[in-house]
């Protein structure tokens, strides 16, 4: 007998296909598409294709490209009864791969194929996949804080995030949709592909992220929405001065929203973005719809989800705190590599996440944890560094982040983009009147761009790594009186009433 979520997979597309046959369903930018009709009739050649399981669960990795192709088998494979997993092969370094499929054991990896899929065997352990039960989707976290961990998640806690997804961002049937980020990443399958399967929106996928073609897709395909990721939406303002007229509204998640970024993109593209705030292991944790939205802030809570701020004995009044959740969303379990299953508890999770509620209860976020930078006794957020170097005119990007020093433990670096005029002693002179002296960078990388990974972050850590190992001559704090500008800023003070009008939840 199939399973509930197998059947659940099956009515959705029976539904799209008896609604609407003819109606174009799935697409890539590569020219491939499906309409409705067609789109079933494939899913379920795929999923009758694939061998019958033999006890145990069935685990199968999916092509890493974004693509027809990969939606295809993905829900093919699930109409079957089957688990997915998704590592970003093109992303990761090999040997991590290696270490990830030989503790995940798929059964094999997808190929499309005439009569519906091919099975192709993996060089890997011997031995069946190890899943909690009611496993459907396997994914890897990006590696962004350290080796990538596996994801376990349940078609519960999918479906609930998916849902969440359609109702903040209002995605109606049939509604042209743009996904460009890796569908190998939680936040993308749930914004994305989710609300496609159950609310019926038309999903359009691009291989990655391309600044000089979005806006012709975005055109070219009436997109109605697309999900973005900070590092994007900076990117995008440095070359297009409007978005195409079909786009009404964008999201942005997946790391932290400088409030002044989204200002100016709100300023130049006159239209709604929307920033949620979640993980791969909790799902979503706070977000608001477009009526409700404020700059600066990711939202509330969402419906279910407990989030608390703790605080120290030793902090002050009013400062971010560590943001403590509770989910009834969350994946079943997450697994390092060297096998060791994590499960989910009732127990508050600590997202080693910093932020604050302002006095409305919306949650604004202020950087992590593990990205602090602690020089000599004094904490240091790097967004605060950042958000006052990125003010500096022709600088177009700077990220922040510690390096090692023998005498205050770190000290700040940070690496930046610019205009060819912009210089590290100029930056460096401006932000003696701007910053204290424990606040200014020591040494300082000007750099053509900054990497991303697959998922559009910026690692600091890696970032950190590779810049590190050979330090350019350090260029000393200048000591200056602080002026009233630099003193940090409450997450909570930024914009107090925004887009939306009134200050209060509606």
């Amino acid at each position: 007998m199939a399973s509930e979520f197998a059947q659940f997979v099956e009515s959705c597309l029976a539904r799209r296909a008896s609604r609407h046959p003819g109606r174009l369903a799935l697409a890539d930018t590569g020219g491939a598409e499906l309409d409705g009709r067609a789109l079933y009739e494939r899913v379920r050649a795929v999923a009758r294709s694939l061998p019958a399981a033999t006890g145990g669960q069935r685990l199968y990795l999916l092509p890493t490209a974004n693509g027809v192709e990969k939606v295809v088998l993905w829900l093919g494979a699930w109409m079957a009864g089957a688990a997915v997993l998704n590592i970003d092969m093109d992303y990761l370094p090999a040997e991590t791969v290696r270490t990830l499929l030989a503790t995940a054991r798929p059964s094999g990896r997808l190929a499309l194929a005439p009569a519906g899929a091919d099975c192709l065997p993996l060089a890997q352990a011997p031995g069946a996949a190890s899943m909690p039960a009611g496993t459907v989707l396997v994914n890897c976290t990006s590696g962004t804080t350290g080796m990538p961990k596996l994801v376990y998640q349940s078609a519960a806690a999918l479906r609930r995030n998916g849902e969440v997804s359609a109702r903040l961002m209002g995605l109606g049937e049939g509604e042209p949709c743009l996904e460009v980020r890796g569908l190998n990443w939680y936040s993308a399958q749930i914004l994305s592909l989710m609300p496609f399967l159950s609310a019926g929106t038309q999903l359009h996928v691009a291989p990655g992220f391309s600044a000089s073609r979005l806006t012709g897709w975005l055109d070219e395909r009436g997109i109605r929405f697309m999900p973005m990721v900070p590092s994007m939406v900076r990117i995008m303002l440095g070359v297009a001065d409007a978005l195409p007229t079909p786009l009404t509204r964008y999201s942005c998640s997946s790391s932290e929203l400088a409030p002044d970024l989204w200002q100016r993109a709100e300023e130049t593209w006159r239209v709604p973005l929307i920033n949620l705030y979640g993980s791969s292991e909790l799902g979503w944790i706070c977000g608001s719809d477009e009526r409700a939205r404020r700059i600066g802030r990711v939202g509330f809570p969402i419906e279910g989800v407990r989030v608390t701020v703790g605080h120290g004995a030793e902090d002050a009044a009013g400062e971010p705190g560590r943001i403590l959740v509770g989910t009834p969303c969350a994946a079943l379990a997450t697994r390092s590599v060297d096998g060791d299953f994590v499960y989910a508890g009732d127990a508050p999770v600590d997202t080693q996440d910093l932020g604050a509620f302002d006095p409305t209860g919306r949650l604004a976020l202020a950087g992590r944890v593990d990205d602090m930078i602690l020089r000599g006794g004094v904490n240091i957020h790097p967004g605060d560094v950042e958000r006052y170097i990125e003010q500096v005119p022709g600088v177009r990007q700077a990220v922040a982040f510690g390096v090692d020093d023998a005498t205050y433990g770190a000290v700040v670096g940070c690496a930046f983009t610019g205009a060819p005029g912009v210089q590290a002693d100029d930056l460096a002179i401006r932000l003696a009147t701007q910053l204290p002296a424990a606040w200014q960078p020591v040494y300082w990388w000007k750099l053509d761009s900054i990497p991303l990974g697959a998922n559009g972050k910026i690692s600091r850590r890696q970032l950190r790594q590779r810049l590190t190992g050979s330090l350019p001559p350090p260029l000393a704090p200048r000591s200056a009186r602080r002026s009233a500008a630099a003193r940090p800023v409450p997450p909570f003070a930024h914009n107090d009433v925004g887009p939306g009008g009134d200050d209060t939840a509606g």
